[in-house]
């Protein structure tokens, strides 16, 4: 029999058909997850009721009913279901209620717990990055953005930041070239990036996910960050990472990398966004 350990498919399956003592919710509920996890491609009927341990005439009556109301849809050609278009309007009514900084709470804490460094949420306004959470480090040597204004933040090009990088990359062409003819943004006697130095970075940090920036604005200050996208796959916001040079090493710097994809992934996963082809598990 498949293993019933949590984190695995079965486990994840056996868990749902548990929650509550209302069968059929229950069996529908696990379907859901079953079909959202099974990718692009969708799931048999056959498959599904496998999976569930149900026989396929229950499967197809519970399946009929999510068909019905919209939760799922079935494709003529191979019969494989799929998440119905319902479950974007309930995720934009969803989006609709919840501020974007309490939705991201629970994540950003875990991640402020794992790593010990300073995290935070980032989202562009205009041509400025905006932190719109903070959680400061508990360490004596800390990066805290909320205080540590060493330059006018105006001015700061978001190419010079991890966050900014991610905000930077996460627009249209058209909007970026707006941006950078109209941004009030100064390289402080810098030479200024080139279109090609720029069009190289927002296709860097696109095909990585993630940005990094080792003292690029202030002296002493590292970062990493990762784009958060919505159910559209627009980029919303970055999540990012602060912490000074001196804990600058190949291990420490993979390890915050690590963390901080993954925390913006779960966030993504929370609005809806569209789970990357190389993420969908194997059903």
């Amino acid at each position: 029999m498949p293993s019933e350990e949590p984190g695995t498919v079965a486990g994840e399956i056996a868990m749902a058909l548990r929650r509550t003592s209302i069968q059929a919710i229950d069996r529908s509920v696990a379907m859901l997850e079953v079909i959202a996890k099974a990718g692009p491609g969708g799931i048999a009927l056959k498959t599904l009721s496998g999976l569930l341990g149900l026989h396929a005439s229950t499967a197809r009556t519970l399946l009929a009913s999510l068909v019905t109301h919209g939760l799922l849809r079935q494709d003529e050609g191979t019969r494989h279901y799929f998440l119905g278009a319902r479950f974007f309007e309930l995720n934009r009514i969803y989006l609709a209620q919840t501020d974007l900084s309490s939705a991201a709470s629970p994540i950003l804490r875990d991640l402020w717990e794992r790593t010990n460094e300073t995290v935070h949420l980032a989202i562009l306004k205009d041509t400025q990055r905006v932190d719109i959470s903070v959680l400061v480090s508990r360490q004596l040597l800390n990066i805290n953005p909320t205080t540590a204004r060493f330059t006018d933040e105006v001015a700061v090009p978001l190419y010079r930041t991890a966050a900014g990088k991610v905000l930077f990359a996460g627009v249209s062409d058209e909007h970026r070239e707006r941006m950078l003819e109209s941004a009030p943004w100064q390289d402080d006697g810098r030479p200024p990036r080139t279109r090609a130095e720029l069009a190289t970075l927002v296709a860097d940090v696109r095909t990585r996910g993630y940005a990094t920036n080792i003292e690029e604005d202030v002296p002493g200050v590292c970062g990493v960050a990762a784009p958060v996208r919505d159910h559209t796959g627009e980029t919303v916001a970055a999540v990012c990472i602060g912490y000074p040079t001196v804990r600058h090493t190949p291990a420490h710097d993979e390890s915050l990398r690590t963390a901080v994809v993954r925390a913006a992934g779960e966030l993504s996963a929370l609005l809806g966004a569209p789970r990357p082809a190389a993420a969908v598990d194997a059903i």
